[in-house]
Parts: structure tokens; C-alpha cells; sequence
């Protein structure tokens, strides 16, 4: 910006005066030298008061004598200056030493600056402050004439600038360059001088908006409120100092009292590129506030967030964007992985921390661990499958390579989840996940159900039957292995609800003639197709399944399924003795019970894990216990 002289340049007037020949005649007059008078018609010299000269005018002091480089303030308390010639200027701008200026300003600068208008009067207020325009620029000035500088007040008062216990932008409204400068600011103007206050430690710049049309700067009338302004068609907030916001809005100051507008975190460039803006329909990549994740924010771990057309962030519902669904949990971070949500309303409820949360467990009762969003504290919560449903979202690393091109899509079918104690995979579709039997295979909160890798063949609980062979009527093929009031704990497993028993042919548990079924399943989670086999484990034990896949026993003998004269029997090898007393091993029809009783009783296992006995008791989850 040009600055303003100091010094009004002489020009070179031709100033042309009547020249007294007499003491008392009328007109200018002068000593021969350089002190110029004025002689009145009755021939007295006139003093304290303006002559013309043509179209120019001149002031003659008390003494009679035209002055020089003069400040003069009239009786009508109006301001007038005569150059070095000691013409009164007009349309100028005049820089005065504190010494020639009567009236100071409580703070003066080191020099003063007025500007007078077309009648030579100084601009000047008529109460406090008066803006006026000057080629095509703004300036303040007070009621003593004086042009204002640096930040000020409604009442015209100037920043002290050797106070250095407040910065200058508190408590005054405008900024008027320095006092050679006076230009008041319109638009967006930077302060890089540093701050006193500590909400400003960590900023080297900050942002001031001016409005163009009163000058005043954008500030909010609360330490508890934000000011919002829409430049250039983008939304800005300004705290009650008038600095521009930046990040987040605050923990304790918030938009519309909600505290979920968000703004870009970009550097201001000299190219024009905009600081502070409210982002709006966008990803931002930030570090989350106190609020939403103490943990991340003492770490400074930038999460995702969305931004509405108004400048709310998405939270707490799962949103299509461009096509895609994405969650967000009710703090408006975006989440990964598997997330519990609403059945009706699609709300965020949770997310599951599955590298915490056993699988095992979760299928059975439902358990899962959830993380606190603050204080990072596990919590063990409950899914409600009659309420709630779970998706999966692809997992990343937070950080902007993963960008929501690749991170936090919504993924239906099959996905390969690592839980804590191994690794299943999840399925879902549109309406959330998997449950039951689907494409020959048992889901159970969306977990594919599958053998232990011990074993090679695992089974799966599907309810009760009115048939001890599990082939009749009257049950559903559909998973259901959580706890019932059939079910209670054995003395090996402490009465964990995910280590139990069922009961069957007991009155104080199933009634009689009720009987629990189970499907025999391969190492894939595939249910076998075929009815009447026998297939053996990994450790050597004998499972024989009948119709339906059912799991009709578990033997660690040898044992075999035929087809005699049309009935479908199983059968076990056993030593028998012939007519000559060799003994040979043969098959045993099971339905002797004789031979029944004495090798079935052989066959069972001790109690522990992965043994089963569809005798007397079933054991849920491969697990055996002492009646």
C-alpha cells in the first residue's frame, strides 16, 4: 500500500499581494521581509482570523502576522492547516509532530495524520469515531481530527502497544494498519505477531475476517458461542475474539450448540488457497477432539469424518455416500471392522473389538468386547440379535494412504475376520448378518461355524426333536446354541456359560421323548450331505451320522453304517471267540444289547474336551463331563 507523507512537499505557488504603500491602507501587507500582515479598512491589523487572497485563504495569529506550518483549531472547534507558504490546504493529507497537536491522544502514535477535505475543514468526528472514504480507501478518525491506526475500539481508542499482558485484537473491533498506514482493513487480514492467551499457544497465524461494509471484524458476543459467516460461498466460524476457528470448533464452544462442525485443517498459501473453511460433503482426515477420543487426541491419531451440505459431521448411523455405506459411531468417527448396529433404524451402537473378543464365546452367549471412546477401557457387552444387527466394514490403518476408497466401505458376503482366538469368517448381506443354515453351511451373529482343526469334523446344535434319531418332525435346522433352560455348567468348565452341557432323557431338564440334534460338519463348515456314514477324526474317533446329517454317536472304535435287508444299522467291531475258541474280530450288530452294553461302555471317553457321548448325555461344544 503507498504510505502517506510526513511532510506536505512546498509548492510552488505565485502568491500575488496587494502591496500596502501605506501603513493604513487596506489589504496585505508586509515588512519588507518574510512576515506578511493584514490592514483592515480603518487601518488596524487584523488578528486571529482567516484572509483571502484570491482563491486561496491565510490565517493571521494573535500577533497579527500570517502564519506558516500551522495547526489551527477555531472557536467552532474545526481544524484547519496552512503550508509553509501559509496557505490553507485542501484535500490533503498533513502529517503533524505530537509538539503542534493541542489535543493528544491518550496513546499517541509518533506522529499524526489528518486529512482535510475540499473546505479545508480536518475530517474529524462529531462523536467518538467517523469513517470516511478517501480514493476509494477507508479510514477512522477521532473527534480530535486525528486519523486512527493499529486495532481499535467503538469509542475510537487505539491498542497500547507497550502492553504486553493483552494481545492488541481483544476488545477492539478494528485494525488500521500502522500510523503512516491507517488504510482500515476489509476481507480477510492476518495477524502473525503471536499470542498472549493460551487457546492461541500452538498457532503462529491468526485470521481475522472484516466486513467490508462497517469494517468491523466477525466476532461472536460469547466466550460460549462461535459467529458464523458464509465468504465466498463457504461457511467460517470466529470465536468472541474475532479470530478465526480452525480444526474443530471446540470442546466447550460449538455451532448451533451441537459441537459437530468441523473445518478444514489446510495452511493458508499466498495462491489464494483458503484457510479454516467449513467442510462441507467432504472427508476430513483430523485428529479427533477430547470429546470423541481422548486417546487419539492425546496422540494426535487423525481419524475419518464426513461433513454434511451444512457443515455437520455424520454420526452415530450407518450413511450411504457416493453409493457406499459407511458407519459412524455418535461421535462421527468413521469405523472399521464389525459394527453392532439398529435393526430399524440403522443407528450406530457399538463396534466389536474382535482381536479382544473370543469368538468361541461370542457365538455361544453372545458376549463381545467393546472399547470405551474415551478412556480406552474394554467393556463386555451383549449383542441383541432380536434388536441388533452387524456388518462388516473394511478395516485399514486410519491413516490418508487408506482412503475411503479402500477403508471403511461397507462389505456383504463373506469376509475373514482375525478374532482373538482364531480366524472366522463373518458373512452378512443387506439386511445385516448371516444366521443359521445358508449355502450348506451354519452361521451363528454372522460367524461361519466350522470344525476344530484337531478334529477335522465338528457338529452343530440345532434344537430338539420328538426322535431319538433326530430325523423325524418338529425341529429346524437353525443354530441356536446359546444358553437355555436346559443348559448348566459342569464341574470341569466353573459354570462359564460357554463350556456347557445338555442333559437328555433327565425330567428336571428335557422332557421325555424330547431330544436335542445336532449336524455333523466338515473341516470347511460344510454340512455333509450324505445320511447313513461314518466318518472318523482326526484323533481317531468314529462319528455316525444319519439322516439329515444328524450326529447319532461317537465311538473310539471301529465302527460302520450298513444297509441290512433294507434297514439302515450301524455296527462295531468286536472280539469274539468261535466254536474252536479263536477269537476273531467281527461286526456286532448294535441293536444286540447284550453286546451293546459291553462295548458301548468301553468305547466312552474320560471327561475333557472334544469327546461326546449321545448315550446319556450330550455335551455341547465337543465337551464331556461325569454325570
Amino acid at each position: 500500500m503507498r504510505k502517506i507523507l510526513f511532510k506536505i512537499i512546498s509548492f510552488s505557488v505565485c502568491i500575488m499581494f496587494f502591496y500596502a504603500t501605506s501603513l493604513f491602507a487596506a489589504g496585505w501587507a508586509n515588512d519588507g521581509g518574510d512576515n506578511w500582515f493584514y490592514v483592515e479598512p480603518d487601518g488596524t491589523y487584523a488578528v486571529s482570523v482567516i484572509k483571502s487572497s484570491g482563491d486561496d485563504k491565510y490565517y493571521i495569529d494573535e500577533n497579527g502576522a500570517m502564519v506558516r506550518d500551522y495547526l489551527l483549531e477555531d472557536y467552532n472547534d474545526s481544524i484547519y492547516y496552512f503550508d509553509d507558504s501559509g496557505k490553507m490546504v485542501r484535500n490533503t493529507w498533513v502529517a503533524v509532530e505530537p509538539t503542534q497537536v493541542y489535543n493528544q491522544m491518550d496513546n499517541p502514535p509518533t506522529i499524526y495524520l489528518y486529512y482535510f477535505g475540499n473546505n479545508g475543514k480536518a475530517y474529524k468526528a462529531k462523536d467518538r469515531i467517523a469513517r470516511k472514504t478517501i480514493d476509494g480507501k477507508k479510514y477512522l478518525f477521532n473527534e480530535g481530527g486525528q486519523m486512527l491506526s493499529g486495532w481499535i475500539n467503538e469509542d475510537g481508542e487505539r491498542y497500547n502497544e507497550y502492553d504486553t499482558e493483552a494481545d492488541p485484537f481483544v476488545g477492539f473491533c478494528y485494525f488500521a494498519g500502522d500510523e503512516t498506514d491507517g488504510v482500515l482493513r476489509e476481507g480477510w487480514s492476518a495477524y502473525e505477531e503471536g499470542s498472549v492467551e493460551d487457546r492461541y499457544y500452538m498457532r503462529n497465524t491468526l485470521w481475522f475476517y472484516f466486513r467490508p461494509g462497517d469494517n468491523k471484524k466477525v466476532q461472536s458476543s460469547s466466550d460460549s458461542s462461535f459467529a458464523t459467516k458464509v465468504i465466498n460461498g463457504h461457511k467460517y466460524a470466529f470465536d468472541d475474539n474475532g479470530v478465526m476457528v480452525e480444526g474443530w470448533d471446540s470442546d466447550t464452544l460449538d455451532v448451533n450448540n451441537n459441537n459437530n462442525a468441523i473445518r478444514s485443517k489446510q495452511y493458508f498459501m499466498e495462491e489464494g488457497n483458503e484457510v479454516g473453511r467449513m467442510a462441507k460433503r467432504e472427508w476430513v482426515f483430523a485428529v479427533p477432539s477430547m470429546k470423541q477420543n481422548l486417546d487419539d487426541h492425546d496422540q494426535e491419531i487423525e481419524r475419518w469424518f464426513y461433513s454434511t451440505s451444512g457443515g455437520d459431521i455424520v454420526k452415530g448411523q450407518m450413511r450411504k455416500i457416493n453409493n457406499e455405506f459407511y458407519a459412524f459411531n455418535s461421535e462421527g468417527i468413521m469405523k472399521s471392522g464389525l459394527c453392532i448396529l439398529d435393526k430399524g433404524t440403522r443407528r450406530y451402537v457399538d463396534s466389536i473389538d474382535a482381536e479382544r473378543t473370543d469368538a468361541f464365546d461370542f457365538i455361544v452367549s453372545r458376549h463381545y468386547v467393546s472399547t470405551d471412546k474415551t478412556s480406552g477401557t474394554q467393556l463386555y457387552e451383549i449383542f441383541d440379535d432380536s434388536s441388533q444387527v452387524i456388518f462388516y466394514f473394511d478395516e485399514g490403518n486410519d491413516s490418508e494412504n487408506d482412503t475411503v476408497s479402500t477403508f471403511g466401505k461397507r462389505r456383504l458376503g463373506e469376509r475373514k475376520v482375525a478374532f482373538a482366538d482364531d480366524d472366522y469368517a463373518f458373512a452378512s448381506k443387506a439386511s445385516g448378518e448371516f444366521e443359521g443354515y445358508k449355502n450348506k453351511r451354519y452361521y451363528q451373529n454372522g460367524i461361519k461355524l466350522k470344525a476344530d482343526p484337531a478334529l477335522g469334523i465338528g457338529m452343530v446344535f440345532l434344537g430338539y426333536s420328538n426322535s431319538e434319531y433326530g430325523d423325524s418332525v418338529d425341529y429346524k435346522p437353525i443354530y441356536n446354541n446359546s444358553p437355555n433352560s436346559w443348559a448348566r455348567p459342569d464341574k470341569n468348565h466353573n459354570g462359564i456359560m460357554s463350556d456347557y452341557m445338555v442333559l437328555r432323557k433327565t425330567s428336571d431338564y428335557i422332557a421325555e421323548g424330547v431330544y436335542p440334534v445336532f449336524a455333523a460338519i466338515d473341516g470347511s463348515g460344510r454340512r455333509y450331505t450324505r445320511n447313513y456314514l461314518v466318518k472318523r477324526d482326526k484323533s481317531k474317533n468314529y462319528w455316525v451320522i444319519g439322516n439329515n446329517a444328524t450326529v447319532l454317536n461317537i465311538y473310539e472304535v471301529p465302527v460302520r453304517y450298513s444297509n441290512v435287508n433294507g434297514v439302515w444299522t450301524w455296527q462295531f467291531q468286536s472280539d469274539v471267540a468261535d466254536s474252536n475258541g479263536k477269537v476273531k474280530k467281527q461286526w456286532i450288530k448294535f441293536g444286540n444289547q447284550d453286546e451293546y452294553g459291553k462295548t458301548c461302555k468301553e468305547s466312552k471317553k474320560d471327561p475333557g474336551d472334544y469327546a461326546l457321548s449321545l448315550d446319556d448325555t450330550y455335551c455341547v461344544n465337543f465337551r464331556f463331563a461325569d454325570n
